[in-house]
């Protein structure tokens, strides 16, 4: 492989200098001179081959044994059985391991791995699987299967895994990107669960449930029990709130409920997911996926340390692997509002980085030590065969290495072994209260995390748990008091005097601990007798807290809980997680809301504006004419300056909700002023963009006679940028024909950029009135047929009105027809000479909507780089016949919405209460469920066929050659 231009970061501060590049693979010896680790650690072996082989996931018991989960079979599906859990052991406690027992083996391909009463969970899909050893032998005697039915179709990488003992009790388990029917062989009278995210089940009774976020591979809690998980581009998520607090307000029209931390600093260019988050890696090993290129390709194994033997600095930081990458990342996660923002520990190196390409890291684990340790599955192709070519796949050894593997330990250069100081836990005694209460309160995560364990797997009397309420005071550790507090929530043994000390508690951690256990006590419990105070949340100093508090204010219905709910918001109002934590909660009282948040509002933002327009959303109440529903929006507490703007956003939301318009009649000459206002703003070019563009928002939602002169200007002006998009889709919102007339007059189609061109089929498209002219346009040659991709085409050949049917069947009929015979017809472009230069061109024009490639267009549809290692034909093939094969992930949806709408694309994400659409350009519309008259998949490929009719046989030519790389 090429090496890559990265390796002088080995020389900068900062680093443990590794040695010159050796060939893999390599002994264990030579591989551990590769690593270069940060400043201040080091690396140690703790286990290799024969020892262990292809390790996936790790975990220690209380005696300090490792098991290991190896995925030998990894990636192949066809072999026999070929997963292991390994139990290793140091014997003579020198810190490396030295004796091996097969746990258990016939495993297909086990992934995840956690203790539990003497035994382990295992993920091994399709079942989760309890494996206990009860004769004292190391090897497994009992297996049962818990849970059943989790997805096995599709790749390997890509199955549930990571079960994690959450802080509440429950067992949490990673989705991968499968789902599955899941259920209970204990108990059969429970219906299926269909896992649609992450899932948690109870240890004990077996109940299980989805949860929101959805992690590939890997997950982690920080100490006081925020879930963290990861995406293969994405090392660090958050899962910032649950959507059951979404569903209590089904008008509100949010479908999030986890954030990115990371900066994608990698910019490709694409909405939607496309920037990457860098890396700094050493090795030669390359990235299969062009917009991949210099950032977290595979990111997996998230580990959030909690204390140990790493330096201080670490505490509370998020670690994740990139195997493709031969390398351990570190992010420390600052508190931003609701939520984090992960920033790089290190600027221009990693944590950890290998030059040996056959490194491939891919889960941590905090040891009994203290230690990091990190699962190294040591082969020389980590990427599952799905991913790549096929000319690939036939020439790569996807074995190479599978009976090698090691497990490595980092820690603090000063360090000494540590060893385990319970000894009481490995009997059958029961430690009383107080000792249990010493041992959790420690700065020490294993220690903490080892004997909260225990906590929850024992039983508790109820003198016990009432003598545990009482010794929170005397612990030191916020962490262990927030893992007391959980406990006794598990118990249903938190009362409201000890849940009130807590949230009056001088740790802010410790009162978002108790915020949050209100919320997820039952009704009937004795900890909702306690009722947080409005008012003191309201002057609440930390964002978490504001924001926690802000969903439990949504509980109450108290005249001071809608206040203080607007003094959050007037704080808060630029955090989207606390303005829909707000909003989530307001219920009925929007209007009281409203009148609140203004007296309290210091200034227009953009954060105040959106937060308006959701009020304005809310405040309608779909029955009585627009203006009605709020006589006095202003309420007389608005500075002159401010207006337009809040009296604008109100009524945005407001015509959104109502689906009505702001006329000019008699009963709405007040706001004659503000249209007239809005009409002026938005030609000012001195004006700013952003109070330009709520303008022009405010015209598509009032009468015609005002909109029309602003909006066909800016419509038809070529340097109005983002404005002249945001008018297109304010005069599609109107049925005149002028509309249509003028958005598509001849020979404006062709100087549209692909962004804008997206825009105009996506607005007109999506009002039926539009569809007559937008044939027309096809028929006069204004609009080229092969602009529509086949669910656009659908809204023709489909349409209740029979002359539209007609038309449409003999517009597209042709193009759809034989594809074979346009496939033998185009193959004459193989045979010119191509210019790839202007290959690329044609790219942006026909392509670069919905495809991303030599960082040029948006990705929707899939990453082409992989192209370039098949044949010209092969390529020319899938241009033509677009719809010869579409893949599960970019299979087309077409959504009909109550209120005359019609709009395609990929489900990108959905909650119970609205669906995420993703469309070209990577824009993304959220349609609330209610609003929702029919979802269904839509036939063939958003790519619409006939492309090839759009250019001459020398651009297709040109195309091939840019598609394969040539220069």
């Amino acid at each position: 492989m090429k090496q890559r231009l990265l390796l002088p970061v080995l020389f900068l501060a900062g680093w443990t200098r590794a040695a010159e590049p050796d060939a893999s693979p390599l002994p264990p010896e030579q591989a551990l001179k590769t690593i270069a680790v940060a400043e201040g650690l080091r690396v140690e072996l703790v286990a290799a081959e024969p020892l262990v082989a292809s390790p996936c996931a790790m975990a220690f018991d209380e005696r300090g044994r490792l098991f290991v989960a190896e995925n030998r079979g990894y990636p192949n599906t066809s072999n026999p059985p070929q997963g292991i859990i390994a139990l290793l052991e140091d014997t003579n406690s020198d810190g490396r391991m030295d004796r091996r027992t097969v746990f258990a083996d016939g495993l297909t391909f086990p992934n995840g791995v956690l203790p539990w009463k003497g035994g382990v969970f295992v993920t091994c899909a399709p079942d989760l699987l309890y494996l206990k050893d009860t004769d004292g032998d190391g090897h497994a005697d009992e297996r049962s299967v818990v849970l059943t039915g989790f997805a096995t179709k599709g790749s390997t990488q890509l199955r549930v895994n990571a079960p994690t003992l959450g802080p509440d009790g429950w067992i949490y388990l990673a989705a991968g990107l499968a789902g599955g029917e899941i259920t209970c062989p204990a108990h059969p009278e429970r219906p299926a669960l269909k896992m649609t995210a992450d899932l948690r089940f109870h240890p004990e009774t077996l109940e299980a449930e989805n949860v929101d976020g959805r992690s590939q591979y890997g997950m982690s809690f920080d100490d006081f029990g925020r879930r963290f998980i990861c995406m293969n581009r994405l090392p660090v998520q958050h899962v910032v709130m649950q959507s059951r607090w979404l569903r209590r307000n089904p008008r509100f029209a949010f479908s999030d409920t986890v954030q990115d931390c990371n900066e994608r600093s990698v910019k490709t260019g694409l909405r939607g997911g496309g920037d990457g988050v860098r890396l700094f890696p050493i090795s030669s090993n390359i990235t299969t996926a062009d917009s991949h290129a210099g950032s977290f390709s595979a990111a997996c194994g998230i580990h959030i340390w909690r204390g140990g033997s790493l330096p201080p600095s670490y505490h509370g930081c998020a670690f994740s692997c990139d195997p493709t990458a031969n390398l351990v990342h570190v992010d420390h996660l600052a508190p931003r509002g609701a939520t984090f923002t992960a920033e790089p520990m290190f600027n221009d190196h990693e944590f950890l980085a290998s030059r040996d390409d056959w490194f491939r890291p891919v889960f941590l684990a905090t040891g009994p030590d203290g230690a990091l340790y990190i699962c190294d599955m040591y082969r020389k192709v980590i990427e599952h065969p799905d991913y790549l070519p096929e000319e690939v796949r036939k020439r790569t050894n996807f074995e190479s290495g599978k009976e090698m593997g090691r497990i490595w330990r980092v820690v603090a250069t000063d360090t000494h072994t540590r060893t385990l100081s319970f000894p009481w836990l490995l009997g059958d005694a029961e430690a009383d209260v107080e000792t249990l209460a010493k041992l959790v309160d420690t700065d020490v995560a294993w220690d903490r995390e080892l004997v909260s364990q225990r906590m929850i797997e024992r039983k508790w009397t109820a003198g016990e748990l009432a003598k545990l309420s009482q010794v929170i005071v005397e612990m030191h550790e916020s962490a262990a008091r927030a893992a007391v507090l959980r406990l006794l929530a598990l118990h249903d043994a938190l009362d409201a005097k000890t849940l009130q000390t807590a949230g009056e508690d001088e740790s802010p951690e410790i009162r978002e601990a108790a915020l949050a256990l209100w919320l997820a006590a039952p009704a009937t419990s004795t900890a909702r007798r306690w009722q947080p105070e409005a008012s003191k949340l309201a002057e609440e100093a930390d964002a978490r807290v504001r924001f926690t508090g802000a969903l439990a204010l949504g509980e109450l219905s108290s005249d001071a809980a809608c206040k203080a709910l607007a003094s959050i918001a007037a704080k808060d109002a630029e955090d989207r997680w606390t303005r829909s934590a707000v909003l989530s909660g307001i219920g009925a009282r929007a209007a009281q809301f409203r009148a609140a948040f203004l007296s309290q509002m210091s200034a227009v933002s953009a954060g105040t504006l959106n937060l308006l327009t959701e009020i304005g959303r809310l405040t309608n109440d779909g029955r009585a004419p627009l203006l009605q529903q709020s006589p006095a929006l202003l309420d007389g507490s608005v500075r002159p300056s401010d207006a337009f703007d809040v009296t604008a956003a109100l009524l945005v939301g407001l015509a959104e909700a109502s689906k009505q318009r702001i006329e000019l009649t008699p009963e709405t000459q007040a706001f004659a002023s503000f249209l007239a206002t809005a009409s002026q703003i938005a030609l000012d070019p001195a004006v700013a963009p952003a109070r330009r563009g709520l303008a022009v928002r405010f015209l598509g939602h009032g009468a015609w006679s005002v909109a029309k002169e602003p909006l066909l200007a800016l419509a038809a002006d070529a340097q109005a940028g983002d404005l002249r998009a945001a008018a297109i889709r304010g005069l599609a919102g109107f049925d005149e024909p002028e509309v249509t007339q003028t958005i598509l007059t001849t020979g404006r189609w062709t100087g549209s950029t692909p962004e804008l061109r997206e825009t105009i089929l996506a607005s007109l498209l999506a009002r039926p009135a539009h569809l007559p002219s937008v044939l027309n346009a096809v028929e006069s040659g204004a609009l080229p047929a092969s602009a529509l991709s086949p669910p656009r085409r659908q809204l023709f050949l489909k349409h209740k009105d029979a002359a539209i049917r007609e038309r449409a069947a003999k517009l597209f009929g042709p193009a759809a027809g034989d594809r074979q015979k346009a496939f033998e017809d185009a193959k004459t472009a193989l045979a010119l000479a191509p210019h790839a230069d202007h290959g690329r061109e044609v790219f942006k024009t026909l392509c670069a909507t919905c495809h991303r490639l030599d960082r040029e267009g948006y990705a929707l549809g899939p990453d082409l780089l992989d192209m370039r290692n098949q044949p010209k034909e092969t390529i020319l093939f899938h241009i033509v016949v677009p719809d010869a094969e579409v893949a599960p992930a970019f299979a087309p949806y077409v959504i009909e919405t109550k209120d005359g709408r019609t709009l395609s694309g990929l489900l990108a994400s959905e909650t119970p209460a609205s669906l995420t659409l993703r469309m070209p350009l990577a824009q993304e519309e959220t349609i609330l469920r209610t609003n929702v008259a029919k979802l269904e998949a839509a036939p063939g490929s958003l790519m619409p066929p006939g492309l090839e009719a759009a250019m001459s046989r020398q651009d297709l030519a040109d195309l091939l050659a840019f598609l394969k790389g040539e220069k």
